[in-house]
């Protein structure tokens, strides 16, 4: 901080002799900054702007002070960006800025534009080759994924992360051998890993050799005891085994590791149905749907778990939002289904609730005077 202090008296001495000196505004932002003095930062920032608009770097400066303050700002900061890279296109820590913005607004489809040019200026480094793999593992361009993540481990042979990412994008891509060597030489160059270990056993599940699977998975609760993806891995490896017990015990380890964890929910939720354990799977399914409002399929899972329980009522309100979710993504046949359902279910809750309030007014009719004596007395 000292050295900030007189690096800020320095640039104010300067400044008191040359106020038009729109570099040393743009310096002095930056050390403000630095002391997390925004207001300062800015006001230095637009100075440096209003004397010379043509300083790329002012205008970089404020994209990056408006992000450190949060997403709510990255809109903002990307005008910043864009300017700046309007006045020079090929500066490469601009570039990664505007892909932090990109990020923060979730458009991840221009953030990998940002890292392609990235890629065409500077073709030797890996991180930015890496990054681009990730950001087409994210999109599904499994492919490109797998070409960026080769390019990576041709300039770094022994990127963990690399080896690790490629195996998931091998696997999606239906590669299961090629998948399994990555995620094997994932860890083998890091065998206290925990991440590379889950990834080998989730290759090897999808490979269907379950033993190996099992293996790797629990070095990996062995390595980091906390991770809820191990035990949701291991439940559905029991599951495929046919030892539901074992899996729902797994399945529950994760969700109270993370409380809300859709994925092991509704895997949960499904084997508890199978079990036909309808009350315990209602629950289930009424805690993801709490959590995950759009998926048409656990809403319809929801219904069923509350139709098998006689609970009519629930069922058609949970099939009705399913039926709405269907529709909405182009799913009419399943729309369809879960309409019919939900009829159903609309006339029996109609026929319990009659009978219900018939069941009330015959007890009314039924009452005698000593009764509700009795029940006064009760009450004093």
């Amino acid at each position: 901080m000292e050295n900030f202090d007189d690096s800020l008296e320095s640039v104010d001495a300067y400044l008191r002799e040359n106020p038009q000196d729109a570099a040393a505004w743009n310096v002095k932002g930056v050390f403000h900054a630095q002391r997390k003095e925004f207001g300062d930062a800015f006001r230095a920032l637009d100075q440096a702007i209003r004397l010379d608009s043509e300083l790329a770097a002012a205008h970089s400066n404020r994209g990056r002070v408006l992000l450190t303050l949060g997403s709510e700002k990255a809109s903002e900061s990307l005008k910043s960006f864009d300017r700046a890279l309007e006045l020079k296109p090929d500066e490469l820590d601009t570039l990664r800025d505007k892909a932090l913005a990109l990020r923060a607004l979730g458009r991840a489809e221009d953030e990998i534009d940002i890292y392609k040019k990235m890629s065409e200026l500077n073709k030797e480094e890996w991180g930015i080759w890496l990054r681009l793999g990730d950001l087409q593992l994210e999109v599904g361009d499994f492919r490109s994924a797998i070409s960026s993540y080769d390019t990576s481990l041709d300039l770094k042979d022994d990127l963990v992360p690399a080896y690790i990412r490629r195996a998931i994008a091998l696997a999606f891509d239906e590669q299961s051998d090629k998948s399994l060597k990555s995620a094997e030489t994932a860890t083998k160059l890091d065998p206290d890993n925990p991440e590379a270990w889950l990834i080998r056993g989730d290759v090897n599940l999808r490979a269907g050799k379950h033993k190996a699977a099992l293996k790797s998975l629990k070095k990996a609760s062995e390595l980091d005891p906390t991770d809820a993806s191990v035990e949701n891995t291991m439940g559905m490896v029991s599951y495929k085994d046919g030892k539901l017990g074992d899996a729902t015990k797994h399945l529950r380890r994760a969700i109270i590791r993370r409380k809300k964890y859709p994925t092991a929910m509704q895997n949960l939720g499904l084997i508890l149905m199978e079990q036909e354990k309808w009350e315990e799977a209602s629950k289930v399914f009424t805690d993801l749907t709490a959590i995950v409002k759009n998926d048409p399929g656990a809403y319809d899972a929801k219904a069923t778990a509350f139709a098998r329980l006689a609970d009519f009522c629930n069922a058609e309100e949970a099939w009705e939002k399913a039926r709405k979710l269907f529709k909405k993504i182009g799913e009419k046949k399943q729309a369809e289904r879960v309409s019919v359902l939900g009829r159903a279910a609309r006339i029996n809750c109609h026929r319990i609730r009659k009978a219900t309030k018939a069941a009330r007014d015959r007890e009314k009719t039924t009452r005698t005077f000593s009764d509700r004596r009795k029940k006064k007395k009760k009450k004093r």
